[in-house]
């Protein structure tokens, strides 16, 4: 079994070996994680190349050499060439992370089906045995959620905050916490009412 974690890779040097759809799909979440991304391939497909133009990547037009990924943070291994993609793990150092497309055993993680929504997270994975069941179970969990979580979750936020600089204990702050959870608090309008009035909020939780 693995162990899941998030990781920040804000900043980050992240090469990507390939350019077509498989390594584009790798590449947007790499983007939206912020990562700097170097991919490297001699034949790209239009994302590819608009993102470079764009300066949002750096793509160096030419093979892969055993060179390249040297002092990356995170390897991703997409061409369409199951060997090289070989090649490209096995030349990895044991401190460097590594995925290989289609053959997530060759590396030493798995990339989950990711469903955002705001400030929510959802992965999915079955460790490599079937990423289409990931995507389907993940996409099922998103037409279960409402259109408003992602508002109650901002509202969430913010109260935790506040409560924070309140003189209340732990068991106190977990009571509040608690008492949020509850589905009358997902109404926008009780949202900013217990905002406006945080203490107010906090004594009809401890009351209860």
């Amino acid at each position: 079994m693995c162990y899941p974690i998030t990781l920040e890779i804000k900043g980050r040097k992240v090469i990507v070996i390939g350019g077509g759809k498989v390594a584009v799909r790798k590449i947007r979440s790499l983007l939206a994680a912020g990562a700097s991304i170097t991919v490297i391939t001699d034949q790209a497909s239009e994302p590819v190349k608009k993102w470079a133009e764009a300066g949002q990547i750096t793509w160096n037009q030419r093979l892969w050499r055993k060179k390249d990924t040297g002092k990356a943070f995170l390897i991703v291994a997409a061409t369409n060439n199951p060997k090289i993609n070989r090649e490209i793990a096995e030349n990895a150092d044991a401190n460097q992370l590594v995925n290989v497309a289609g053959q997530p055993e060759l590396g030493n993680f798995y990339l989950p089906a990711v469903l955002h929504r705001g400030r929510l997270t959802i992965a999915v994975s079955t460790g490599g045995a079937s990423p289409l069941f990931s995507v389907r179970l993940r996409d099922k969990i998103a037409d279960r959620l409402d259109d408003g979580i992602e508002d109650y979750l901002d509202f969430l936020s913010r109260l935790r905050e506040g409560l924070k600089k309140k003189s209340l204990s732990q068991s106190e702050r977990a009571a509040c916490l608690r008492k949020l959870l509850d589905p009358m608090y997902r109404d926008g309008l009780r949202q900013q009412s217990v905002l406006a009035d945080v203490d107010a909020f906090i004594r009809q939780s401890l009351a209860e």
